[in-house]
């Protein structure tokens, strides 16, 4: 544990450490860390690089590890804002070589990121929920990316006998039914705002149907398509924001 300890202190910058790192390191001795702990002083750490300044401003030691917050709910910001921009892009200027699928990358990036600060964040209450709500839209992530990758890479043509557009399209069904579980998730540990949850709740829903049900309507279900992505990410944006307007989060520390 004292090598993990080390080695997750010396990930933070060097003025950090001389004002906050004993009494982190005495914290973080007195719990046994689980992976979303791990993840969560890994976020903070990028956090703390990104946001240092003077060390009488507001750059300080995190009370429960709550820094990966700020960093979850921006990365989902984000990340929502961008696969929507990607998605759009590519289903309304379907080029061979449009930025549509990189930006969708960079916002499954995002959203994984978010998800892990915001799930990091929330862990310490109902943890088996918040992993099982971490885990499919996690998985649903990893697809769509892997399915991007193919289709960059090979085009229509399978890789082993498995499609980029299938692995693509199975992610993305993960991904917003794992949002699903994610908002009610959230909204039954309380830590975040419920009205966020809700909002994502709803608005991946609303997605998910219209994206089954167009899926049967051919070209004419564009529309569809995108209000219902235009839902899923406006719900991340809502939470996001939702959770970094937070100032002064409460959560008490226990094991992950």
């Amino acid at each position: 544990m004292r090598p993990m300890i080390a080695f997750l202190l010396r990930l933070y910058p060097a003025r950090w450490r001389a004002r906050y790192g004993d009494e982190f390191e005495m914290l973080l001795a007195e719990r046994n860390l689980g992976p979303f702990d791990v993840a969560d002083v890994l976020l903070g750490a990028i956090d703390a690089h990104l946001h240092l300044r003077g060390l009488g401003s507001d750059s300080g030691y995190p009370t429960g590890f709550a820094r990966s917050l700020r960093l979850g709910a921006i990365a989902a910001m984000i990340g929502g804002a961008l696969w929507f921009t990607g998605l759009m892009w590519g289903t309304l200027d379907p080029a061979d070589k449009d930025p549509g699928g990189l930006l969708m990358l960079l916002g499954i990036v995002g959203l994984i990121v978010g998800l892990t600060g915001l799930s990091a964040f929330q862990a310490r209450r109902h943890p088996m929920l918040v992993w099982a709500a971490f885990a499919l839209p996690a998985m649903g992530g990893v697809l769509t990316t892997v399915g991007l990758v193919i289709m960059a890479v090979v085009g229509d043509q399978p890789i082993a006998g498995v499609y980029g557009w299938s692995l693509l399209i199975i992610g993305m069904i993960a991904t917003i039914a794992g949002s699903m579980l994610f908002a009610v998730a959230t909204y039954r540990t309380a830590a975040l705002p419920r009205s966020g949850a809700a909002i994502l709740g709803v608005s991946a829903a609303i997605s998910l149907v219209s994206f089954v049900g167009a899926s049967s309507l051919g070209g004419s279900a564009q529309p569809i398509l995108i209000a219902g992505f235009g839902a899923f990410a406006l719900g991340w944006v809502v939470l996001g924001s939702q959770a970094i307007r937070m100032d002064r989060p409460v959560m008490a520390f226990g094991p992950a």
